[in-house]
């Protein structure tokens, strides 16, 4: 691997990726590609993606919307130049 290679690695960063809430159907859409999935918020690494996830969710627990429960549980951390968020090609 060359340097270059090795900084671009340094500079990726993670998102909180979460379902969206499909309201009509009061659900989740997580069957729709990740690129259609909200994003949250951005972070250095996995490790502080990963906590603030378990943070979000533990605070949601008191919520009595257990959809946004049910939303975080399924949230996932991707790193933000992972293919899966580009937009299919028509």
């Amino acid at each position: 691997m060359r340097f270059r290679d090795v900084w671009a690695v340094g500079l990726a960063g993670w998102i909180l990726l979460a379902p969206s809430i499909d309201c009509a159907r009061r659900g989740l859409q997580r069957e729709t590609p990740l690129s259609e999935w909200e994003r949250g918020d951005h972070f250095s690494s996995r490790e502080s993606c990963e906590s603030y996830r378990a943070t979000v969710l533990d605070a949601e627990k008191s919520d009595s919307e257990k959809i946004y429960v049910q939303r975080y549980s399924y949230s996932i951390c991707v790193q933000d130049d992972d293919p899966r968020l580009k937009e299919p090609n028509p």
